[in-house]
């Protein structure tokens, strides 16, 4: 069962952001991400409170290796710049079952 790491957050350091970017990608790429999503055009449904201007869905091969990806050492060294240039609304982990 595959599992989807969403995050969502208002931008207000799109340079700082940029280069977590750059920064995060080896570490998640080598927990096995898979980039399903990363986009400003995120829609709002009128159901809930904003969940933030942009989104990003990473696709990892279960659960527990979207968790340990996400607590590795070595992302937890970059995740303080995207807390840094952005406000956080949403960050969860979603298994996926497919039928």
């Amino acid at each position: 069962m595959s599992a989807l790491l969403v995050l969502t957050y208002d931008v207000h350091d799109l340079n700082r952001l940029t280069a977590y970017r750059e920064r995060a990608h080896g570490p998640l790429a080598n927990g096995g991400a898979r980039l399903v999503s990363s986009t400003a055009d995120t829609v709002h449904l009128a159901e809930a409170d904003s969940t933030g201007s942009h989104t990003v869905v990473l696709e990892f091969a279960d659960l527990e290796t979207a968790l340990d990806a996400y607590h590795s050492a070595e992302y937890q060294e970059v995740v303080g710049e995207r807390w840094a240039a952005t406000t956080p609304r949403v960050a969860m982990v979603v298994p996926v079952e497919r039928k």
